[in-house]
């Protein structure tokens, strides 16, 4: 072909592009054409362009590493989609070929990459070989990500596409001439099919004066809208909520700075999108220029809402290690003492002299007792391992079964009801003596939940390889309010309560490898456990 790839492709656009797509997913990405000049090139490791490409002997490699992957692209079969390299320097590089008219002109990258974590000392070696500042060389090689094979699959996946695409605009190209219009109809649309199928990135465009040109298929899934509601409109003839009202108004300043500085900015915000669903966004804002002068604005969302959850749950965990950790390192000194003065208090109720204070003495020593009673619940929140005895598998029903009369007799004492009905279930791993407190802890707070006459309904089921307790209640219910709360320490609606005894029940869940759910509603609560059958690893995870 007469033509390179450079004279068919704008590469000032095409590196704003991938630039794009780093901002949005995090890939590196490079174009190289069949002569081994770099076209465009995003977020390439430092490692890379700071040490192995700037020095004489490791830059070799670099190049023998480029002619590798060109000499077996141009003779790859249709089995293998894409192929990658590891360069004698040590780093990964995969690459798949954009061809055009039948001939290969150049080839997308991705890279630097490795597929498991480096063998510092390798490197240490090298940085000494080759002269480079061993601390600073090994500072870049942390910053060098890891992938699984999958994750590179995915990601040249993506690539082959964009390789595909741009193949076929380069044979666009050669047809300008006759229908310049119609090739650049038609790549705009095969680019925005691309965007519109991109999963769990919100894309919008805005046009200069603010009014909405497109929105993908993850931005109405994320925010709740139709595209046939909003596209052409400007951001000022939406009805926002209240809510929402501040984060727009921030936005819309945001798209008046871009379109003077052209700078593309980062902001997280709380969207609550038209389901009424919180959710916490990352949004990019940054210009692209078109053909003919023209200029849009790509807003780039990301749904952030599991990471900022998992976040939570990592601080409420450190928040348990904490409490675990005071309750080992003062428990203990905390009941000495109070195992004294209980002692002493009943020698003292004994003796003649003081019978007219019996009574005193009695409501003391059952204070004591009811102190060393939380004392103890507190204590178990530091218990993260049963011992190896403990563990047996053993069937849910015949635990539940010696429990029952102990249950039974409590409930008759508060004048109500309880009902067990037990489904065939296979026998599961489990630390019977912490199995015992969860269910004691669960059928206890549904007592207390309801008043005279409810009744309580203890089942046992499996669904599919999971064996299922539920506790069913019928008391009034757990407020919206309160359910984030639930199972953490100190918690509790009860006017005597602490709080300890469910945060005790997602602790020995955890650590049986089995998940608390509930169902709450005016009629009731219902509080589900559900243990994998065939999970082994909560058998290893008990006995260890």
């Amino acid at each position: 072909m007469k033509y390179k790839f450079s004279e068919i492709f704008d590469i000032p656009k095409l590196q704003k592009l991938m630039e794009g797509l780093y901002l949005a997913s995090g890939i590196p990405s490079a174009i190289i054409d069949i002569d081994g000049n770099i076209l465009v090139a995003v977020a390439w490791q430092n490692i890379c362009t700071k040490f192995h490409r700037v020095n004489i002997e490791t830059e070799l490699s670099c190049r023998q590493s480029d002619q590798y992957l060109k000499e077996h692209l141009r003779e790859r079969g249709s089995i293998v989609p894409y192929i990658y390299y590891t360069c004698p320097n040590g780093l990964i590089d995969a690459a798949a070929p954009i061809i055009i008219n039948g001939e290969h002109l150049a080839s997308i990258f991705n890279g630097q990459f490795l597929f498991e974590k480096p063998d510092i000392e390798k490197f240490r070696n090298q940085a000494r070989k080759y002269g480079f500042d061993e601390e600073k060389y090994l500072k870049e090689l942390v910053n060098v990500p890891i992938y699984s094979k999958d994750k590179l699959d995915s990601i040249m996946h993506y690539f082959l596409q964009l390789a595909e695409m741009l193949g076929e605009m380069g044979v666009d190209r050669f047809r300008l001439i006759e229908s310049q219009n119609k090739v650049l109809e038609e790549s705009e649309a095969r680019l925005k099919t691309i965007i519109n199928n991109t999963p769990n990135v919100a894309i919008q465009s805005y046009d200069e004066d603010g009014k909405i040109l497109f929105v993908n298929k993850a931005s109405e899934t994320i925010f709740g809208w139709v595209s046939e509601e909003i596209v052409g409109k400007t951001l000022d003839q939406l009805n926002w909520s209240k809510e929402n009202a501040a984060n727009m108004n921030k936005f819309k300043d945001l798209l008046e700075s871009c379109k003077t500085r052209k700078p593309y900015k980062a902001f997280e915000s709380i969207y609550i999108n038209k389901q009424r669903i919180k959710k916490n966004i990352f949004t990019t804002l940054f210009p692209i220029n078109l053909f003919g002068g023209k200029r849009e604005f790509i807003s780039i969302d990301i749904d952030i809402t599991e990471k900022k959850r998992f976040e939570k749950e990592m601080k409420r965990l450190d928040q348990l290690n904490i409490i675990g950790q005071m309750a080992a390192g003062i428990g203990h000194e905390i009941r000495n003492p109070m195992t004294t003065v209980r002692g002493y208090l009943q020698l003292l109720q004994n003796r003649v002299e003081l019978q007219a204070f019996k009574s005193q003495f009695k409501l003391m020593i059952d204070e004591i007792d009811r102190a060393n009673s939380i004392i103890t619940e507190f204590l178990t929140l530091a218990k993260t391992k049963p011992t190896k005895t403990e563990v047996c598998k053993c069937n849910l029903n015949e635990l539940i079964s010696k429990l029952f009369p102990l249950i039974q007799a409590d409930t008759f004492t508060q004048n109500k009801q309880i009902i067990f009905e037990p489904g065939e279930i296979p026998q599961i791993h489990l630390n019977t003596k912490e199995i015992r407190q969860l269910i004691l802890n669960l059928c206890r707070n549904g007592l207390e939940a309801m008043k005279a006459d409810g009744c309580l309904t203890l089942k046992t089921y499996k669904d599919g390889q999971n064996v299922v307790l539920s506790v069913r209640d019928e008391g009034i219910g757990i407020p919206i309010e309160n359910l984030d709360m639930l199972g953490k320490p100190f918690f509790t609606t009860k006017d005597i309560g602490t709080g300890l005894g469910l945060a005790n029940c997602y602790n020995i869940a955890t650590r049986h490898k089995a998940k608390i759910d509930i169902n709450t509603g005016l009629n009731g609560t219902t509080f589900f456990v559900t243990f994998n059958s065939n999970c082994e690893s909560s058998a290893q995870c008990l006995s260890s």
